[in-house]
């Protein structure tokens, strides 16, 4: 990867069609790295403070959050 690529990854995905918009993610995020985005749907606005404690799909009544796949560093 070089200096000027832009890194753009994301462990959290969220599920456009399942989420309420009820904000408990958000709300409920220990490291405040979630925002809401277009039309209501939550996005990892500070990726990299993230601690992947999975409360934001813990929390979720609709399931729509969903830990994709947590850093090898974590692991």
């Amino acid at each position: 990867m070089s200096k000027n690529t832009k890194r753009n990854y994301q462990w959290i995905s969220f599920d456009k069609d399942k989420c309420i918009s009820c904000k408990k993610c958000v709300d409920y995020c220990p490291r405040d790295v979630l925002r809401l985005g277009e039309h209501g749907v939550p996005f990892m606005k500070y990726k990299d403070d993230c601690w992947y404690c999975d409360v934001c799909s813990y929390i979720c009544p609709k399931n729509a959050v969903i830990l994709e796949e947590v850093p090898y560093l974590i692991k």
